[in-house]
Protein backbone atom coordinates (compact mmCIF):
# COMPACT_ATOMS: atom_id res chain seq x y z
CA UNK A 1 0.00 0.00 0.00
CA UNK A 2 1.18 3.49 -0.75
CA UNK A 3 1.32 6.68 1.29
CA UNK A 4 -1.92 6.24 3.14
CA UNK A 5 -2.80 7.31 6.65
CA UNK A 6 -6.24 5.74 6.85
CA UNK A 7 -7.81 2.51 5.59
CA UNK A 8 -11.52 1.99 5.05
CA UNK A 9 -12.03 -1.74 5.56
CA UNK A 10 -15.17 -3.48 4.31
CA UNK A 11 -15.70 -7.16 5.15
CA UNK A 12 -18.39 -8.95 3.15
CA UNK A 13 -19.95 -12.34 3.82
CA UNK A 14 -21.51 -13.66 0.61
CA UNK A 15 -24.12 -16.40 0.26
CA UNK A 16 -22.76 -19.25 -1.90
CA UNK A 17 -25.63 -19.01 -4.43
CA UNK A 18 -24.65 -15.44 -5.41
CA UNK A 19 -20.90 -15.80 -4.96
CA UNK A 20 -19.91 -15.84 -8.64
CA UNK A 21 -22.30 -13.05 -9.64
CA UNK A 22 -21.18 -10.92 -6.67
CA UNK A 23 -17.49 -11.48 -7.42
CA UNK A 24 -17.98 -10.43 -11.06
CA UNK A 25 -19.92 -7.33 -9.96
CA UNK A 26 -17.16 -6.36 -7.54
CA UNK A 27 -14.38 -6.76 -10.10
CA UNK A 28 -16.17 -5.30 -13.10
CA UNK A 29 -18.33 -2.58 -11.53
CA UNK A 30 -18.09 -1.74 -7.84
CA UNK A 31 -14.34 -1.42 -7.34
CA UNK A 32 -14.09 0.79 -10.43
CA UNK A 33 -16.99 2.93 -9.18
CA UNK A 34 -15.31 3.31 -5.79
CA UNK A 35 -12.05 4.51 -7.35
CA UNK A 36 -13.98 6.83 -9.67
CA UNK A 37 -15.19 8.79 -6.63
CA UNK A 38 -11.70 10.27 -6.38
CA UNK A 39 -11.67 9.67 -2.63
CA UNK A 40 -9.35 6.66 -2.57
CA UNK A 41 -5.69 6.15 -3.48
CA UNK A 42 -6.16 2.46 -4.20
CA UNK A 43 -7.46 -0.79 -2.73
CA UNK A 44 -6.60 -4.35 -1.81
CA UNK A 45 -9.32 -6.99 -2.42
CA UNK A 46 -8.86 -10.28 -0.56
CA UNK A 47 -10.71 -13.51 0.17
CA UNK A 48 -10.48 -14.56 3.81
CA UNK A 49 -9.06 -18.01 4.41
CA UNK A 50 -10.43 -20.52 6.91
CA UNK A 51 -14.03 -19.26 6.73
CA UNK A 52 -15.52 -22.28 4.95
CA UNK A 53 -18.18 -22.73 7.65
CA UNK A 54 -19.34 -19.14 7.23
CA UNK A 55 -19.32 -19.23 3.43
CA UNK A 56 -17.27 -17.03 1.11
CA UNK A 57 -15.98 -13.97 2.97
CA UNK A 58 -14.00 -11.10 1.48
CA UNK A 59 -12.39 -7.89 2.59
CA UNK A 60 -11.62 -4.73 0.67
CA UNK A 61 -9.12 -2.29 2.12
CA UNK A 62 -9.47 1.11 0.50
CA UNK A 63 -6.52 3.45 1.00
CA UNK A 64 -7.21 7.06 1.93
CA UNK A 65 -4.85 10.02 2.13
CA UNK A 66 -6.81 11.72 4.92
CA UNK A 67 -9.80 11.70 7.23
CA UNK A 68 -11.23 14.51 5.08
CA UNK A 69 -11.27 12.22 2.04
CA UNK A 70 -13.17 9.63 4.06
CA UNK A 71 -15.67 12.22 5.31
CA UNK A 72 -16.20 13.38 1.72
CA UNK A 73 -16.81 9.78 0.60
CA UNK A 74 -19.25 9.14 3.46
CA UNK A 75 -21.20 12.32 2.77
CA UNK A 76 -21.24 12.37 -1.04
CA UNK A 77 -20.94 8.78 -2.23
CA UNK A 78 -21.48 6.14 0.46
CA UNK A 79 -25.30 6.14 0.49
CA UNK A 80 -25.61 5.51 -3.26
CA UNK A 81 -22.77 2.96 -3.28
CA UNK A 82 -24.41 1.01 -0.48
CA UNK A 83 -27.81 1.23 -2.16
CA UNK A 84 -26.39 -0.27 -5.36
CA UNK A 85 -25.05 -3.29 -3.49
CA UNK A 86 -28.30 -3.67 -1.59
CA UNK A 87 -30.32 -3.54 -4.82
CA UNK A 88 -28.14 -6.20 -6.44
CA UNK A 89 -27.75 -8.65 -3.55
CA UNK A 90 -29.96 -7.67 -0.60
CA UNK A 91 -29.14 -9.77 2.47
CA UNK A 92 -27.13 -12.28 0.42
CA UNK A 93 -24.02 -10.08 0.80
CA UNK A 94 -23.70 -8.75 4.34
CA UNK A 95 -21.12 -6.07 5.11
CA UNK A 96 -19.22 -4.89 8.16
CA UNK A 97 -17.35 -1.58 7.81
CA UNK A 98 -14.49 -0.15 9.86
CA UNK A 99 -11.77 2.44 9.49
CA UNK A 100 -8.21 1.85 10.59
CA UNK A 101 -5.51 4.43 11.28
CA UNK A 102 -2.15 3.35 9.84
CA UNK A 103 0.52 3.38 12.54
CA UNK A 104 3.40 2.08 10.42
CA UNK A 105 3.92 0.18 7.21
CA UNK A 106 6.87 -1.29 5.42
CA UNK A 107 8.19 -4.03 3.21
CA UNK A 108 10.92 -6.60 3.54
CA UNK A 109 13.08 -4.29 1.44
CA UNK A 110 12.80 -1.64 4.18
CA UNK A 111 14.80 -3.90 6.55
Amino acid sequence: MGNTSLIYNVTISVEPEVHEKWLSWMLEVHLRDMLATGCFLGFRFCELQGTEDAGPTFTVQYELASQEDFAHYEQEFAPSMRDKGQEQFGTKALTFRTTMQVIAQGTLRDQ
